[in-house]
């Protein structure tokens, strides 16, 4: 079966997180384009393309999103609680990534809309693992509502 090509939104602030993450989608051979909104208010500008995410062709609507919950200006469970009250948004699939194990934090975010809630492992090794499963079930195996050329209106 061969991969799609799809766009990841990667909603984290932490810049450490980002790197180990984006050295786990090469390491994992995940050749799709990633995006990043350092906060949640950029994330939301994201995705309804406002301001300098207008041009979708740049900027093309995700057809995932990583979304960590602890971030500034708006949090992950504000991002996820406005992304399903969108009609052009509210499908997406959305997998919380989180360094939280707290359970009323798994269970708010699930309420909210969460398709997975996946707590971040510490080392290289296990994060590039999660991502190689991320691209087998999300990217490859999944039908997704939002391919690649398709755009938010």
């Amino acid at each position: 079966m061969t991969q799609k090509n799809h766009c990841i939104l990667l909603a984290e602030d932490d810049e450490n997180d980002v790197i180990f993450l984006k050295r786990a989608f090469v390491k994992a051979e995940v050749n799709d384009a990633l995006h990043l909104a350092p906060d949640g208010q950029i994330a939301i500008d994201y995705l309804s393309g406002a301001g300098q995410f207008a041009d979708r062709n740049t900027f093309p609507f995700p057809s995932l999103l990583l979304l960590d919950l602890k971030m500034p200006r708006k949090s992950g469970m504000d991002v996820l609680r406005w992304i399903r009250a969108q009609p052009t948004c509210q499908i997406l699939p959305v997998i919380v990534f989180s360094s939280s194990v707290a359970p009323q934090e798994v269970s708010a975010a699930y309420e909210a809309g969460a398709n997975a809630f996946v707590t971040k492992p510490a080392g290289i090794p296990e994060r590039t693992e999660l991502v190689r499963l991320i691209k087998g079930f999300w990217l490859t195996f999944t039908q997704l509502p939002y391919p690649a050329p398709m755009r938010a209106t």
